[in-house]
């Protein structure tokens, strides 16, 4: 119960303060201060009211800026695309000319090899027929 005694006076005489009233040359001091402090802030806002339309307006600089980079981008596409065309064609061209050397080499060597074929067959029944007249030739003799 002493303890309870004891913090119900600490408490009371906290708040005590807290029950006097204000006189007006307190008040004029309270606002006499608070405008002292405010002062410097009003320099700060200004200043940095001042900041922030230098900053819009690099903003501004900065966005056509960008835009035109945007633009400038566009154009180095679109040249690239020429450019990936004409790779294209290019290759293109190659490709048909390796063909065209493929077949300007590959067709006439098929043809020698289907005439050597053939060349060899005829020698060869070129030979069994002179072979066969030889014989024919000494029958002959041989049985006039």
């Amino acid at each position: 119960m002493k303890i309870v005694l004891l913090f119900l006076l600490v408490f009371c005489a906290i708040v005590l303060p807290t029950f006097a009233d204000l006189t007006p040359q307190d008040l004029d001091k309270i606002r006499s201060i608070v405008h002292e402090e405010n002062a410097p802030i009003k320099v700060d806002i200004a200043s940095i009211k001042t900041e922030i339309t230098s900053i819009k307006t690099e903003i501004t600089s900065l966005k056509i800026d960008v835009a035109w980079l945007r633009g400038r981008s566009e154009g180095i596409d679109k040249r690239f695309d020429t450019v990936d065309k004409q790779i294209s064609h290019a290759t293109n061209v190659t490709y048909g000319l390796i063909a065209l050397i493929v077949l300007a080499v590959g067709i006439p060597q098929i043809l020698m090899a289907w005439r050597s074929r053939i060349d060899r067959t005829q020698d060869r029944r070129f030979e069994e027929l002179s072979e066969e007249i030889e014989k024919l030739k000494l029958q002959r003799i041989v049985k006039p």
